[in-house]
């Protein structure tokens, strides 16, 4: 099983996934704080997380990461999206103010919606690795004039 942490309601469900949300929503399967998962140790084959790893502090970030590899079987992956800041640092003056404001604070829409933590791509892939991962991929895109990024990891 595949979980799909801190969606809020952009994806359905879907028998393929567990959805899984603080907040309580109509397509949440699970509502869950992501760094205090409610699964067994090594229970799924991987993660995917979509704006969320930079909601957590930089204190907090090793052990949410280390909680996410706890739940994954030996093998298993996880998928990260996130804004590249560094990249987004270069480029600050190029992106309009609401995404600019949005990629480094976020949009503050609830409670939960606040970044408290900033990545570069040497920044994740050094917290990935710590947390037991092994880099498989990493890629530069952009969304809303914002550079993000996506790594994908494997549990060593």
């Amino acid at each position: 099983m595949i979980l799909r942490i801190g969606v809020g309601d952009t994806f359905n469900k879907d028998p393929n996934y567990l959805n899984v949300d603080i907040r309580d929503l109509p397509n949440i399967d699970v509502v869950a704080d992501a760094s205090k998962l409610p699964f067994k140790d090594g229970e799924h084959d991987g993660i995917e997380t979509r704006n969320l790893v930079e909601h957590f502090g930089r204190h907090e970030i090793k052990d949410v990461l280390k909680e996410w590899a706890r739940v994954l079987k030996v093998g298993g992956y996880v998928d990260i999206e996130t804004v590249d800041m560094g990249l987004t640092m270069s480029l600050w003056r190029t992106i309009p103010t609401d995404n600019l404001m949005d990629a480094a604070l976020g949009a503050q829409t609830y409670p939960e919606n606040f970044h408290k933590m900033l990545f570069t791509k040497d920044i994740m892939i050094d917290y990935l690795k710590e947390a037991g991962f092994e880099i498989e991929s990493f890629d530069n895109f952009t969304e809303r004039e914002i550079p993000r990024m996506r790594v994908k990891a494997i549990k060593i």
